[in-house]
């Protein structure tokens, strides 16, 4: 990006620290006059595992349990709840929650489109890019930054539904009989 700020990042948001140190970060370049202003931060987070973003705007703390497909990001009570509201209301930060159906589709459009094997947890940012391109909330022009936390690898049981996994490699003999193209 040639030392340009983003317009706006997309973050998936489990605990809130990822998010909390995004946002230290640009609150550090921005003390240290390096950079103007903070770009928009989106939280991106499963519907089934939203109480961070549906906690925002509540006086008091309201738990429900987590289901969400997205290990990584499946949480019942935010750890870094206060610390990501605060970060989150006072810069003027975004949110959105996605279906699971909608990170599985961002992790084969990734997979496909960029050759990016994420875990789940890290689609979901994806999906939350997909789903405000879809509601024309990207403008022209404007630079857009995903943040993919975690490779597939760490979580193939969720994607087993949308790819083939081969059978891992029991001994040597069986690579030296493979036929690779």
């Amino acid at each position: 990006m040639k030392r340009t700020l983003p317009d706006r990042i997309f973050v998936p948001v489990g605990d809130g620290c990822i998010i909390s140190g995004v946002y230290k970060g640009f609150e550090d370049l921005l003390k240290l006059g390096l950079i103007e202003k903070i770009p928009v931060i989106v939280a991106v987070q499963s519907e089934k595992s939203n109480n961070l973003i549906e906690n925002l705007n509540r006086e008091k703390f309201i738990s429900k349990s987590s289901t969400t497909l997205a290990d990584s990001i499946s949480v019942d009570i935010p750890r870094n709840f206060w610390m990501t509201k605060k970060y989150l209301t006072s810069n003027f930060g975004q949110w959105i929650s996605v279906s699971d159906d909608e990170i599985l589709e961002a992790e084969k459009i990734l997979s496909l489109k960029t050759g990016i094997f994420s875990e789940p947890a890290a689609a979901a940012a994806f999906a939350g890019f997909l789903k405000y391109l879809n509601s024309e909330k990207i403008e022209n022009n404007s630079k857009n930054v995903v943040l993919l936390t975690g490779s597939g690898l760490k979580d193939l049981k969720s994607v087993e539904k949308i790819i083939k996994i081969p059978q891992p490699i029991k001994n040597l003999e069986e690579i030296e009989t493979m036929e690779w193209f």
